[in-house]
């Protein structure tokens, strides 16, 4: 019976291909922040692919791992204003709109709506 022929490991074969795979998640996850409309559109993103090496005493053994990860273009800020209230039960509320400022119109009541006439015995 003869020995199978060593395959020597390239990038497509370190940790059973996960080095590849790796990259291709972190891609996909990179792609999508760069269609997010939320995301500032000429950010810088980047994908790391580290491979971490720990050979043994025999330096024969090599302990390998992989990592990947990306850095991605956080959701831009978005900046408003609240403002603070107390409930008559003294918790705290906050609202859109200044609730100190006075009320300048009065909307206009609502149009009564004319009711259909109908036709019936009585």
């Amino acid at each position: 019976m003869e020995q199978p022929i060593p395959v020597p490991i390239d990038i497509n074969t370190v940790n059973e291909g996960a080095l590849v795979d790796g990259f291709g998640i972190e891609l996909q996850k990179v792609l999508e922040n760069i269609r997010d409309v939320n995301t500032p559109a000429t950010a810088t993103r980047s994908i790391t692919l580290t491979l971490v090496l720990q050979p043994h005493s025999d330096r024969v053994v090599i302990e390998t791992e992989v990592k990947c990860s990306s850095k991605i273009a956080p959701i831009e800020s978005h900046k408003a204003k609240m403002f603070l209230g107390v409930t008559e039960g003294g918790a705290p509320i906050a609202f859109e709109d200044d609730p100190r400022q006075m009320i300048m119109f009065t909307p206009p009541a609502p149009k009564e709506v004319a009711q259909p006439i109908q036709f019936g015995t009585r």
